[in-house]
């Protein structure tokens, strides 16, 4: 069943460069860039089988290093492919705003809006009966090495997944849908899927989230407020209010979370 998944998954990211390239929306390497974001890198999130709780908390330090390497990758890889986009409105994305008001500023308040939403979805969980995974619990850093690791990890995240999901996938179907939140804002349901690991509730608050910041972006006009938002948010759900958002974890639920469906 898996290796279905990665045969349709290599051989629709292939297909679907193909066709942009076609189209025109750019190079090869940029549509495979796309392709890769839009089709093979969510369906390896949904179809993987992740690590058990006790194999994250042993290596904790190795899986946040690890994935920093990979977001950073990530990020410079999706910087270049925004260079090579021929539309002005690429390189308006990564220009930084005029004065620091207009940086920090709206990253402040979009920092605040994220925050109220993660606890809005706590709300509703405890209404609900909803449960975070045991894997959101055990990628939680504890030391003061792995805080420090984590920290690394949390801006490197900030950085790679709005220029990959709020400046280069809608910049780059912009051709296509004629405003950049027609192109953002089902980019970042793409990018919820990509947090398949915290289960249901953490593909949907994932996705609002992806979606403020989109909206961030659209106001501003630049996508580094969006960046110091994302990273700040992970840096307090990380290591302020973890165990505030978590709450005390279920009786009986270490398996939980195993796979998102």
């Amino acid at each position: 069943m898996r290796a279905g998944y990665a045969v349709a998954g290599v051989g629709g990211t292939v297909a679907l460069a193909a066709f942009f390239t076609a189209s025109g929306l750019g190079g090869a390497i940029p549509s495979l860039l796309a392709a890769a974001w839009l089709v093979a890198i969510p369906m390896l999130a949904v179809t993987r089988e992740p690590p058990s709780g006790e194999e994250i908390r042993a290596e904790r330090v190795a899986v946040y290093m690890g994935s920093t390497v990979l977001l950073a990758v990530a990020g410079l890889l999706a910087v270049w492919a925004l260079a090579r986009l021929q539309h002005p409105a690429a390189s308006r994305l990564l220009a930084w705003p005029s004065e620091i008001a207009g940086l920090l500023g709206p990253a402040i308040l979009l920092t605040a809006a994220g925050v109220l939403v993660a606890y809005g979805f706590r709300t509703l969980s405890r209404r609900f009966g909803w449960h975070e995974t045991e894997m959101v619990r055990a990628i939680m850093p504890e030391t003061r090495r792995e805080k420090g690791a984590f920290a690394v990890l949390s801006l490197a995240a900030g950085f790679s997944e709005e220029i990959v999901f709020r400046a280069f996938l809608p910049a780059f179907l912009l051709p296509w849908t004629g405003s950049y939140l027609a192109g953002a804002l089902p980019a970042a349901g793409v990018f919820g899927f990509l947090h398949a690991y915290q289960g249901r509730l953490g593909i949907v608050r994932t996705t609002v989230i992806g979606a403020l910041m989109a909206v961030g972006v659209a106001w501003t006009g630049s996508v580094w407020p969006a960046v110091l938002a994302h990273a700040a948010l992970d840096l307090l759900f990380g290591l302020v209010l973890a165990r505030s958002l978590l709450g005390e974890a279920r009786a009986g639920a270490a398996g939980e979370g195993a796979s998102w469906t």
